[in-house]
């Protein structure tokens, strides 16, 4: 399994997951495609019919994860009419110095085991619907290991998974209104030292290609592209 799908699976666990006919597959009531899609494990036994089976039988589209070097089965997937979208990279850094914990303690961030109202209050915010949002939460709930930054008047929020030396950062959003104050900068400050605080060296993080804004912002922050995926995803 691609690397970075197999890290993505795990720190964004899908409810029930089926490993059959060369494929990895993932669903989780059809909320985020990263819980919600097909990973190749091996091409010479992949039957793309395998794949439509198992998300039709769920009322959920057939989408599967296509990767740098996966040419063949994007071209293939292409040919059966699935469509290109949500094209997304993968950025890392390294975590290092990020400040100790007394310059934390005085910040505007608070990192938690579990979300409060003002972490869950900014689903509203982002417009991301009741559904979707406690989808969201069952999915983190699956995380072992979770922490749940909020900025302090509840303008900003993050979560991050720790395990095996890296921390994934996930669902960062910052209130329109107090966008530009340095708030997402501080959310990431402080999931990176909660992450050093767990044993983790380096960070990841994933985001569309076309969200020009948050590119920015995570390349001020340290983080810098390694790989790339999209998705294809067929009719329903």
């Amino acid at each position: 399994m691609h690397a970075w799908a197999r890290r993505i699976a795990r720190d964004w666990p899908p409810e029930e997951v089926c490993v059959t006919d060369g494929w990895h597959l993932g669903y989780a009531g059809g909320v985020t495609f990263r819980a919600n899609s097909a990973v190749l494990l091996d091409p010479a036994a992949a039957r793309v019919e395998t794949v439509e089976r198992f998300y039709r039988e769920r009322g959920a589209p057939p989408a599967v994860q296509v990767w740098r070097g996966m040419d063949d089965l994007d071209r293939n997937l292409a040919a059966r009419g699935y469509t290109k979208g949500r094209a997304a990279m993968v950025m890392v850094r390294d975590i290092g110095d990020v400040g100790d914990s007394a310059a934390l303690a005085q910040a505007r961030v608070e990192v938690a085991s579990r979300p409060d109202t003002r972490w869950r209050a900014l689903w509203s915010a982002e417009g991301v619907d009741t559904r979707v949002a406690e989808g969201q939460h069952r999915i983190m709930d699956r995380v072992p290991v979770m922490g749940y930054a909020v900025e302090t008047s509840g303008g900003a929020r993050g979560c991050a998974a720790a395990a095996d030396g890296w921390v994934g950062l996930y669902n960062m959003f910052t209130e329109p209104k107090v966008r530009g104050l340095g708030l997402a900068r501080e959310i990431i400050g402080a999931l990176l030292a909660w992450g050093r605080d767990r044993g983790a060296e380096r960070a990841y993080l994933l985001v569309l290609e076309d969200n020009a804004a948050a590119l920015r912002a995570y390349e001020r922050a340290g983080f810098s592209e390694v790989d790339r995926y999209h998705y294809r995803v067929g009719e329903p």
